[in-house]
């Protein structure tokens, strides 16, 4: 192994080390000697890497909003089929990554946290996906593939449903994620008129 290799791996192991002791204890609850213990590495190494607790926390945010941002090559023939398509996708790489789940949780804590620092929180709730989603619940109404109703509750029924799957996986991965078309199925137009 290279050394650059070799700093992308710690690297790694400080990150996942981090995210697992902030879902655990909390962002003050959590120590620099824990999260150096957890990655198995001397603090003075991690504070080589991460200087201060709030740059690796933001270290963490940032990945979690690239995860967010990242652009969905999906060529859906209709709007539900987007839904469908994301959903299958999320669920299969979550399966593949367990990372992702974790992602998901603490993207949500860190909205909501109040010992996260305000910049940061801030920061973490910069990609709003409940209203990226509105123009993609349009496009389905339109097309007739999703039902009518309130389309900002609607993509915000979605993204809870999508975040609390998430959780529930992070938690309890031995439970099987369920079928993409299940949770697509809530936005579905039933109707034939």
């Amino acid at each position: 192994m290279t050394r650059k290799e070799q700093k992308e791996v710690r690297k790694s192991q400080i990150i996942q080390a981090a995210l697992g002791l902030f879902l655990e204890h909390g962002y003050y609850g959590t120590k620099t000697s824990q999260i150096s213990r957890r990655a198995g590495i001397s603090e003075g190494l991690l504070f080589h890497y991460f200087p201060t607790k709030e740059i690796l926390l933001e270290e963490l945010i940032n990945i979690g909003l690239e995860g967010m941002r990242m652009p969905v090559q999906i060529h859906a023939e209709s709007g539900l089929d987007f839904f469908y398509q994301f959903t299958a996708m999320l669920f299969l790489q979550a399966e593949k990554n367990p990372l992702i789940a974790k992602m998901f949780v603490f993207m949500g804590h860190v909205v909501r946290a109040e010992d996260i620092p305000e910049r940061l929180r801030k920061l973490a709730a910069s990609v709003d996906t409940v209203a990226y989603s509105r123009s993609r619940v349009e496009a389905g109404q339109q097309d007739g593939s999703i039902r009518k109703g309130d389309v900002m509750s609607l993509s915000n029924m979605y993204w809870c449903s999508i975040h609390g799957i998430m959780e529930q996986y992070a938690l309890r991965p031995e439970i099987p994620l369920p079928e993409a078309s299940w949770v697509v199925g809530m936005l579905r137009n039933d109707r034939t008129d």
